[in-house]
Order: structure tokens, then C-alpha cells, then sequence
């Protein structure tokens, strides 16, 4: 049985912890891993073992590697849905992030980092449609700059209503085509609301345009009227 199973939300409880460099993971956000550090080897066999999760934190101070590394309080469980063992213990994971938490304490630097976390509570507000309608404006016009830079654009691309699936959709998708800083994402991470999450996307959507818009215009040159 998953020991996290029967914990209630105002609850703390002990994770270990994965501090890594300009990685912000978001509930319901896929992250491959290559696990070679003896303690995380170990980390991560325990949490295969016994069927437990760990935390992502992005390092706020130090490096992945050496000493342990200060990390930001938010972060995202992570739950392991496939592994594959290769030479010298070395591992490649799959995870899916699952509940956002706050770092209380850190109990243990060695051999990896522990520290004792609650659980933080989802927006439940339903977000205006207002903001639904200019996020999936920004970011169709996103999209099609993305679609436009690989040589192509699928003009029935279904948006969700969702704030939750909308909000991941759209950091997904940003981080892939345009560098968003470790901090920006953290500070989207550390905001509760996704009406308030969305509405920090748009402007920032917004700037991913003008960027798309100048990368797309230069891997084509020749746009304009067509002569026929």
C-alpha cells in the first residue's frame, strides 16, 4: 500500500527531495529523469521499492552535483510511472508531477535530502471566461508561430476551458519553444489561483509572440502575397 495513501492534506509529511537546476515541474507535467548520482540511485530505488513519491524543488542557490544545494520552499510530488535499470545502476525514469507542497523543514542532507512538506491546496474558483478567451487568443497565435518555424499549421487545434489543463498546456509549450526562466516559472509554481496564473501567462504570451513572430520571419524570408 502507497504510504502516503491515508494522510490528510493539513498533514506534514517526510519526502525525499530532488533539488535540480532550471527545472519547475507542475502537477500533471511529464519529466523524463537519467538517474546516475550514487544517493539518488538509492533515492530512487526506495521510491520504486516501495511505490512512493518524491519532490522536485528548483535549486535556489548551488549545484545538482557536490554539496547539497539550497532549494526554493515550492515544489511539485512527482510519482515514477516506468524505470529501466542500465549499466553500473544507472537509471532512466519516467514521472508524472502530482500535488504541489511546501518545504517546512529539511530533516536530512545525506545521503539525499529529506525534509518534511504539506500538501498545498488547488484553486477550486472557476476562471472567467474573459481570461480563458484571451489566453487561447495568445496562444493560438503562439502555436501558429511554433507550427509556422517547423514548416507547418494545424488550424483545428482543440483548447481546453480548464484552468488547470490550459495553464500546462501553455507552459508546456513555451518552455519547448522559447527559454522561460527557472524564477519565472517558480513564481507561476508559487501562485495558488489559475486565474491569477493564466493572467501572468498572457503578457508572457504575449512577449513569446514578438519572439515567434521574429524567428518565424527569418525562417521565411519570402512571406507576402501570393502572385498566381
Amino acid at each position: 500500500m502507497d504510504e502516503h495513501t491515508n494522510i490528510s492534506d493539513n498533514e506534514l509529511l517526510e519526502l525525499p527531495l530532488f533539488p535540480l537546476n532550471n527545472i519547475v515541474l507542475f502537477p500533471g507535467m511529464q519529466l523524463p529523469l537519467h538517474i546516475f548520482e550514487e544517493r539518488y540511485k538509492t533515492m530512487i530505488n526506495h521510491c520504486i521499492e516501495h511505490n512512493t513519491p518524491f519532490g522536485i524543488l528548483l535549486i535556489k542557490e548551488g549545484q545538482e552535483v557536490g554539496e547539497p544545494a539550497e532549494p526554493f520552499t515550492i515544489g511539485t510530488s512527482t510519482r515514477i510511472t516506468n524505470s529501466q535499470t542500465l549499466q553500473e545502476g544507472r537509471l532512466n525514469i519516467s514521472t508524472t508531477g502530482e500535488r504541489r507542497f511546501e518545504l517546512m523543514r529539511i530533516l536530512e542532507k545525506t545521503p539525499y535530502m529529506t525534509g518534511l512538506v504539506r500538501y498545498l491546496d488547488e484553486s477550486s474558483d472557476p476562471v472567467p471566461q474573459n481570461i480563458i478567451d484571451s489566453t487561447h487568443q495568445e496562444f493560438r497565435t503562439f502555436l501558429e508561430h511554433q507550427a509556422t518555424i517547423a514548416g507547418g499549421w494545424n488550424s483545428n487545434v482543440i483548447l481546453p476551458d480548464d484552468g488547470h489543463e490550459l495553464c500546462l498546456r501553455v507552459i508546456s509549450a513555451m518552455t519547448v519553444s522559447i527559454e522561460l526562466p527557472g524564477e519565472l516559472r517558480q513564481k507561476l509554481l508559487e501562485t495558488a489561483s489559475y486565474s491569477d496564473r493564466l493572467q501572468k501567462l498572457i503578457p508572457i504570451l504575449r512577449r513569446g509572440n514578438e519572439i515567434m513572430s521574429e524567428q518565424s520571419r527569418k525562417s521565411n524570408p519570402f512571406q507576402g502575397h501570393r502572385l498566381n
